[in-house]
C-alpha cells in the first residue's frame, strides 16, 4: 500500500532544488497569462479566451505530473536500459509528422484527429539528446570502451535526428538547436582519449562563433546572398538587416514586433491592449510572444523573463557544479543548455539581432509539446539533484 501511495505521489522527491521549481511554475503561469492575453481580440469569444486559459493550465499540470514522476522514477540507471530502443522509436516518430500537411513552412507537426491538436515530436527529441550523451559518455571506463565506441550511438543518433528536422521537416530552428545540444554535451565529459577531439572541437566552436558573427555583418550578408539558398531562408537574413525595406511582405511581423516593443516602452499600454495581436502578428501567442508582453507590461515584462530565466540557469548550472557524476552533470547541465539556446534564438529573432529560426520561447509561448518537453528534462534534472545533492548518499 505504501509503495502504491508512492507511485501516485505529486511529491517531488527530497533534495530537490526548491529555487529550480518554483521559477518553472512562475514562468509557466505568467505565460499561461501572457497568451491567453494575446488571444484576446475581436474575433475572440469569452468562450474562446476562457478555452484558451483552460488549455495552457492542462498543459501546466500535465507537464507539472511528468516532471514530478521524471524526478522520482528517471534514475540514469534505470534510463540506460531503454535509451537506445527509446532513441530508435524517436527516429521513427520524427517521420510520422511528414504524412501532415505543413503549417507555416515545416512540417514538424502531428495533428490528432477529432480535438484539432498538434503534437510536436522534435521537441521531445531534444531530451532524448540530453539523456543519449549523459548515458553512453558520462563516467565511461575508457579501457574498455574505444573512442568511436563511446561516440557513435549519440552522434549518429543526434545527426540523424538533425537532417530529419533541418531536411525532411523544414525546421532549421529545432534542427539546430538539438544538434547544438550534442555539440556541446560532447564538450563535458572528461574522457582522456577524447581530449584531443574536443580540443579540436572547442577550436571549431570559437571559430564558429566568429563566423556566425560576421555572416551578420554587411560582408556576411553579401556572402549569404551569393548562397544557393531558397528566397524564403535568405529573407530570414536580410529582413534582419533591415526589417524595414519588405515590411509588407516577408518581414511584415519582423516590423510589427519590433512596433510592440517601441509601443509598450517602460511599462505597456496596459494587459490586454495590445494592438499588434490583432492582425498584425498572427502568431502572437507563440513565436512573437515577447513583443505583445512587452507592448502591454512594457520593458518590466521583459525583466520579469530575464530575471527568471537568468536566476533559473545560476541555479542548474550551480548545481551541476555540485553533481558527483559525469551523467548527472550532463543532464543538468543540458537542461540549462536547452532553456539557454531557445532564448536566445527567440528573443533574438523577434527583436532583429538575429534571424528569425521561429522557435518558442519556454514556458512562455504557447505549446503543448514544448512546455511537456521542458518540464520532462528539468524533471530529470531535478532527480539527479536529488539524488547526488542531498547529503550525497543515493546513487543515480
Amino acid at each position: 500500500m505504501k509503495g502504491e501511495c508512492r507511485l501516485f505521489s505529486i511529491k517531488m522527491p527530497k533534495g530537490f532544488s526548491k529555487v529550480v521549481h518554483a521559477l518553472v511554475l512562475i514562468l509557466s503561469f505568467f505565460g499561461a497569462l501572457m497568451v491567453t492575453s494575446a488571444g484576446m481580440n475581436h474575433n475572440a469569444s469569452w468562450d474562446m479566451i476562457a478555452f484558451s486559459f483552460i488549455r495552457q493550465m492542462i498543459f501546466i499540470v500535465v507537464g507539472y505530473v511528468l516532471m514530478v514522476y521524471a524526478a522520482r522514477f528517471g534514475r540514469l540507471s534505470f534510463l540506460k536500459r531503454y535509451i537506445f530502443p527509446l532513441a530508435v522509436f524517436t527516429t521513427i516518430i520524427l517521420l510520422v509528422p511528414l504524412m501532415f500537411p505543413a503549417r507555416g513552412g515545416a512540417q514538424a507537426w502531428i495533428v490528432i484527429p477529432f480535438v484539432g491538436m498538434t503534437v510536436q515530436p522534435s521537441e521531445f527529441a531534444k531530451v532524448v539528446v540530453i539523456l543519449l550523451f549523459a548515458i553512453y559518455m558520462g563516467d565511461v571506463n575508457t579501457d574498455r570502451k574505444g573512442v568511436l565506441n563511446i561516440i557513435k550511438i549519440p552522434a549518429t543518433f543526434t545527426l540523424i535526428y538533425t537532417f530529419i528536422i533541418v531536411v525532411l521537416q523544414s525546421d532549421l530552428g529545432t534542427g539546430v538547436i538539438l544538434f547544438a545540444l550534442g555539440w556541446f554535451l560532447f564538450l563535458i565529459p572528461s574522457i582522456p582519449s577524447l581530449r584531443t577531439t574536443k580540443i579540436v572541437f572547442s577550436l571549431i566552436t570559437i571559430a564558429l562563433f566568429g563566423f556566425v558573427f560576421w555572416l551578420l555583418t554587411p560582408s556576411g550578408l553579401e556572402f549569404v546572398n551569393r548562397l544557393p539558398l531558397s528566397a524564403y531562408q535568405l529573407s530570414r537574413f536580410n529582413d534582419m538587416a533591415n526589417p524595414f525595406i519588405n515590411r509588407y511582405e516577408s518581414s511584415f511581423q519582423l516590423f510589427n514586433s519590433l512596433i510592440a516593443f517601441v509601443k509598450g516602452n517602460w511599462w505597456g499600454i496596459g494587459l490586454g491592449k495590445s494592438v499588434q495581436k490583432l492582425g498584425y502578428l498572427p502568431v502572437a501567442d507563440s513565436d512573437y510572444i515577447l513583443a505583445i508582453i512587452v507592448e502591454e507590461i512594457g520593458i518590466l515584462g521583459f525583466v520579469i523573463i530575464f530575471a527568471g530565466y537568468l536566476t533559473l540557469l545560476f541555479a542548474l548550472l550551480a548545481k551541476a557544479m555540485k553533481v558527483r557524476t559525469e551523467k548527472g552533470k550532463m543532464v543538468v547541465f543540458g537542461a540549462a543548455l536547452y532553456l539557454m539556446l531557445h532564448f536566445i534564438l527567440n528573443v533574438g529573432g523577434v527583436t532583429a539581432i538575429i534571424p528569425l529560426t521561429g522557435v518558442p520561447l519556454l514556458m512562455i509561448s504557447s505549446g503543448g509539446s514544448s512546455q511537456l518537453a521542458i518540464m520532462i528534462a528539468i524533471g530529470v534534472a531535478q532527480g539527479v539533484i536529488a539524488r547526488e545533492c542531498y547529503k550525497g548518499k543515493q546513487q543515480t
